[in-house]
């Protein structure tokens, strides 16, 4: 499945007469799919919480506190909010944070159990806090090929298209010279 392929199953069941050939070709059903696509995508994804999108990355900590503390050295904007000890950065994929597990050193745990952290984010930029200098984040992230995703979550994708290009491509609501890339007063 492509991405146009999921676009026009949702514009034909709005009923649109025109079908994308491709995303980019800057029809007016192609501008709004293309001003939806991502933020559906992603937003079904944090929803839905597929399978097969729960991924395991390891972290690896980019500030880390003092190994000691007294009450003369300042805690610096160089460490980790106070009570945590490590700051990571969210892997690039990632929507959202569901666990933070330790790693197994030698003998596998089999039954590993979630440690404290909070998500925290300063300047737009998403971190976590945690205690663990190399953790394993278990996450919902955002899978960007179709091709990969299950049949229960493209009809999820569709429909969710499917109505908000019945609102965006209703009759009326663009109007016929930006559909055919004419402007009113520039006739032919």
């Amino acid at each position: 499945m492509t991405i146009e392929g999921i676009v026009n199953q949702a514009l034909d069941r709005i009923g649109y007469r025109k079908h994308l050939g491709n995303l980019w070709d800057g029809s007016a059903a192609a501008r709004v799919a293309l001003d939806c696509w991502g933020d559906t995508r992603d937003a079904l994804f944090t929803v839905l919480r597929p399978e097969w999108a729960i991924w395991d990355d390891e972290l690896i900590w980019s500030k880390a506190a003092p190994p000691w503390y007294d009450d003369v050295t300042p805690w610096t904007p160089d460490y980790p909010d106070l009570p945590w000890r490590y700051e990571y950065p969210l892997p690039e994929l990632c929507l959202v944070p569901v666990a933070i597990k330790p790693r197994p050193a030698y003998l596998p745990v089999w039954r590993l159990r979630p440690m404290r952290f909070r998500a925290k984010t300063a300047s737009g930029v998403y971190t976590l806090l945690g205690d663990d200098p190399a953790p394993i984040l278990t996450s919902v992230h955002s899978v960007h090929d179709p091709a990969v995703w299950d049949n229960p979550f493209i009809e999820a994708v569709v429909e969710t298209l499917a109505k908000k290009f019945a609102r965006s491509l209703a009759p009326g609501s663009v109007p016929e010279q930006q559909q055919g890339g004419q402007h009113a007063d520039h006739p032919g």
